[in-house]
């Protein structure tokens, strides 16, 4: 009894979800489907008023033209956020050399200020004299 199961399991087939031959074929026999259709689209068959309206899968025309909207809008503004973020960290770092060369002209009149004191620094001002009479 146990060779005859082992006999028939041999010739059976794996098993398979409802609706699918073979696992590999199917997805290659459905990405050539998909490119044949591509390949065989044609624009001026497609838009005839009769196959448009009675054949033609419309569907994705109508979403593409309702959307269109939102999609450029969506698309302009990724376009100016990041002109907008390259143009920021330009000026950030334009502003930064600014601030560098202001900070150098400083320490330099600085320094030449330093050079023109007296040896023995400068003297408080003093109003008056110096200690009470």
């Amino acid at each position: 009894m146990a060779l005859r199961l082992a006999a028939l399991r041999r010739f059976c087939s794996k098993p398979m979800p409802l609706g699918v031959d073979k696992a590999g074929a199917s997805v290659t026999a459905s990405l050539r489907n998909a490119s044949e259709s591509i390949k065989s689209f044609n624009f001026s068959r497609y838009f005839e008023e009769k196959y448009f309206w009675e054949k033609a899968n419309v569907g994705p025309f109508f979403l593409l033209l309702l959307f269109t909207p939102t999609i450029y809008r969506s698309l302009k503004d990724a376009y100016w956020t990041r002109q907008l973020r390259k143009m920021n960290t330009e000026e950030i770092i334009s502003d930064r050399y600014d601030w560098l060369k202001v900070s150098m002209i400083q320490d330099e009149v600085e320094a030449e200020l330093l050079k023109q004191v007296p040896s023995g620094g400068i003297q408080p001002l003093q109003l008056g004299a110096a200690s009470p009479p």
